[in-house]
C-alpha cells in the first residue's frame, strides 16, 4: 500500500477506533437513567418525565456515532455464507464494488440529508413533541449527522483497503 495511503488508512481507523471506545461510556447513563426511572416509579411512585427521553436520545445518539467502529471491525450484516468462499482478491474486488456503488452514495446522500435536518432543528430550537418533558433534539440530529459524516470517512478506509486486497492478494495490516 503506498505510504500516504496506509497513514490515510491508520488515521481514520484511529478516529473510529477511539470513537467507539468513547461512546462506549454513553452505556452508562443509560443505565443509570433507566435503573433510576425504575425505582422511582416501583417503589416511590413518582415516575420521572425525562428518563425514557434521554435513554432514547442518548441510544439513538450511541448507535450512530458506533457504527463507524463497527464498520471497520466488520461487525455489520454480511452476507458472508458466499462471500468466505471467496479468495482474497474476489472479496477485495465486491467489497470495492459495493462500498463504491451502494454504500458511499447512500451515505453521502445521508450527510446531505442529515445536515439538512440537524440545521433546520439547531435554527429552530427542535423539541420533541411526543413528549412532556419537550427536550430540545438538534443535539442528537447532529450526532446523528455527525455519526453519518464517521461512516462516509470509516468507508474511505475500507475503500483503501478493498482496493489493496483486490490488487494485491491479501488484506493490508
Amino acid at each position: 500500500m503506498h505510504p500516504l495511503a496506509r497513514r490515510l488508512v491508520w488515521a481514520l481507523d484511529w478516529i473510529s477506533e477511539w470513537q467507539g471506545r468513547i461512546v462506549c461510556l454513553m452505556v452508562a447513563p443509560i443505565i443509570v437513567a433507566m435503573v433510576y426511572e425504575v425505582i422511582a416509579r416501583k417503589f416511590f411512585l413518582a415516575p420521572t418525565l425525562w428518563a425514557f427521553d434521554i435513554s432514547r436520545m442518548l441510544y439513538g445518539t450511541s448507535f450512530m456515532l458506533g457504527a463507524a467502529y463497527a464498520l471497520m471491525r466488520g461487525l455489520h450484516i454480511r452476507a458472508d455464507f458466499i462471500y468466505r468462499g471467496f479468495s482474497v482478491k474476489m472479496q477485495g474486488r465486491v467489497d470495492l464494488l459495493l462500498y463504491v456503488t451502494l454504500f458511499m452514495p447512500g451515505m453521502i446522500f445521508l450527510l446531505w440529508a442529515g445536515y439538512g435536518f440537524a440545521e433546520k432543528s439547531f435554527l429552530q430550537n427542535e423539541r420533541a413533541g411526543d413528549s412532556t418533558w419537550a427536550p430540545v433534539v438538534w443535539p442528537v440530529k447532529i450526532a446523528l449527522a455527525a455519526g453519518v459524516l464517521f461512516l462516509v470517512l470509516q468507508g474511505v478506509s475500507e475503500i483503501l483497503k478493498s482496493w489493496y486486497a483486490a490488487t494485491r492478494g491479501r488484506w493490508p495490516r
